[in-house]
C-alpha cells in the first residue's frame, strides 16, 4: 500500500512539473534562447515554470526588477550586473552581481505601476506599426506571465520611434519605475563598490576600463658606472581603495665601489584630474659615491617637486634640491617633460641651481608597443646624459613593461 501512495505521489509531482512547462509562449519568441541563458546567469525565476499567480520581470542595462504576487504576498527585486574582463585585452568575461530585496511597500507599489501603466497589453516591438529598428541604442525587455501564458517582449530604444503612443507609453514607464526605486543611485552605489581593475561592461556599446597598474623592470649602466638595474611600479587603484601612486628604484655601479642610487616615489591627481590637465607631486632620494678627479665623493639629495600635466602631452615643475656633500645647500629644482605620441619618443629635462652651480640632466626614451595579448606590453630604449657637480656621464637603459 505504501509502495502505491509514493507511485501515486511521484506520478502527480511529475505531471505537476510537466504542466508547469506546458505554459504558452507570446511575444518575440526570437529572444527566448538568448534570455534562458541570461536567466541561467543571473540566477532568474524561471517565469515559464513558475506556478505563481503572476510574475514580471523589466530588463534595463545592467538591472533586472521582478515582482513575483501569490495568494498571500508581493515580493520584488533588483538585480545589478554588470561584464567584466580582467585585462582589457582578454576575451574572457565575468558576470558579477548582486540582488536586492525590495520592502513589501516598494514591491506593492512597482505591482500598481505596471498593472496601471498598462505595459502588460502591449504587443513586442515587432508587432507595432513603423516602430524602427537600429545596431545601437538601448533595448528594454519585459517579460510576465500568470499561470497559463508566458510574455516575452523587447523594445528598441522608444526615445527614437517619433512620438509612437507605444514608445511614450514605455518611457513613462521606465521614468516611474526609476524615480520609485532610485534605481540610477542604485546602480552606481553597485559600479563604485567594483575592483577598480579591467574593463566593465553593462551591456551596451560603452566599455569603462581602469588603467591596469604596470611593472617595469631593466637594465641601466652608464659610461663610467656600467653595471645596474632599473625597476619601477605604478598604480591607480589598489583593490578598491585609488592611490595614484608610483616607485622607482635605479642603481647604478662598477666594480670599485662607485655607486648612483636613485628612488623616486610620486603621486598624482592630488587637486586636478581632468584629462587635459592634472597635477602630481614627487620626492626623489639620490645616494651617490663618485669618482671626481681621482677622489672618492659622497653626495645625497633629498629633492621634492610638484607639477602639472597639461595638454598636448607636456608637462611641468617645480621644487627644492636639498645637497649634502659634508656641507648643506639648498637649491632650486625644475622639471619638465614632453611626449611625442607619433613616435613615441618622451623627452626629459631636469635641473637644480644652487649659489654657484648647476645641475642637469636631459633623458630621451623611445618606446616600442607590443600586442597587448602578450606578457611583455612595452620595450623602451632609454640614452641621458647628466651633468651633476661637474661630474659627467651618459646613461643607457633597456626598459620592458609588463
Amino acid at each position: 500500500m505504501k509502495k502505491l501512495q509514493i507511485l501515486l505521489i511521484l506520478y502527480l509531482l511529475s505531471f505537476q512539473t510537466a504542466f508547469a512547462q506546458t505554459k504558452k509562449i507570446e511575444g518575440d519568441t526570437a529572444w527566448f534562447k538568448r534570455d534562458k541563458e541570461f536567466q541561467r546567469t543571473l540566477n532568474l525565476k524561471d517565469f515559464e515554470k513558475s506556478s505563481d499567480e503572476f510574475n514580471f520581470r523589466f530588463q534595463n542595462l545592467g538591472q533586472v526588477i521582478e515582482i513575483t504576487k501569490d495568494s498571500s504576498s508581493i515580493d520584488g527585486y533588483i538585480t545589478n550586473y554588470i561584464y567584466h574582463t580582467k585585462k582589457s585585452t582578454r576575451n574572457k568575461t565575468e558576470t558579477l552581481s548582486n540582488k536586492i530585496t525590495l520592502s513589501s511597500e516598494q514591491a506593492k507599489s512597482i505591482y500598481n505601476i505596471v498593472l496601471k501603466s498598462k505595459i502588460l497589453n502591449l504587443q513586442s516591438d515587432n508587432k507595432i506599426k513603423n516602430w524602427k529598428k537600429g545596431f545601437d541604442g538601448i533595448t528594454y525587455v519585459i517579460e510576465h506571465a500568470d499561470k497559463k501564458t508566458y510574455w516575452l517582449k523587447n523594445y528598441w530604444t522608444p526615445s527614437a520611434q517619433d512620438s509612437i503612443p507605444e514608445a511614450l507609453m514605455i518611457l513613462n514607464f521606465v521614468k516611474k519605475l526609476s524615480d520609485t526605486l532610485n534605481l540610477k543611485e542604485t546602480y552606481t552605489t553597485f559600479k563604485n563598490d567594483l575592483p577598480k581593475n579591467g574593463c566593465y561592461n553593462s551591456g551596451g556599446m560603452t566599455n569603462v576600463c581602469y588603467v591596469s597598474n604596470s611593472l617595469e623592470l631593466g637594465y641601466s649602466g652608464a659610461t663610467r658606472l656600467p653595471l645596474g638595474f632599473y625597476t619601477s611600479y605604478s598604480a591607480s587603484y589598489i583593490g578598491k581603495t585609488q592611490v595614484n601612486s608610483g616607485i622607482a628604484l635605479q642603481y647604478n655601479f662598477d666594480n670599485s665601489g662607485f655607486h648612483h642610487l636613485n628612488f623616486q616615489t610620486s603621486k598624482w591627481n592630488i587637486f586636478y584630474r581632468k584629462s587635459n590637465f592634472s597635477d602630481f607631486i614627487a620626492y626623489n632620494y639620490q645616494n651617490r659615491r663618485l669618482d671626481i678627479d681621482r677622489v672618492s665623493n659622497k653626495f645625497q639629495n633629498h629633492q621634492i617637486k610638484y607639477g602639472l600635466n597639461l595638454k598636448n602631452n607636456f608637462g611641468v615643475g617645480t621644487g627644492l634640491d636639498y645637497l649634502i656633500n659634508g656641507y648643506e645647500k639648498i637649491g632650486g629644482h625644475l622639471y619638465a617633460f614632453k611626449w611625442f605620441s607619433q613616435p613615441n619618443v618622451s623627452a626629459t629635462l631636469t635641473s637644480s641651481i644652487f649659489d654657484n652651480q648647476i645641475n642637469y640632466k636631459a633623458e630621451i626614451i623611445k618606446s616600442f608597443s607590443l600586442n597587448q595579448k602578450l606578457l611583455i606590453h612595452r620595450i623602451s630604449l632609454g640614452l641621458a646624459y647628466e651633468d651633476f657637480m661637474d661630474y659627467k656621464d651618459l646613461y643607457f637603459k633597456v626598459q620592458v613593461l609588463f
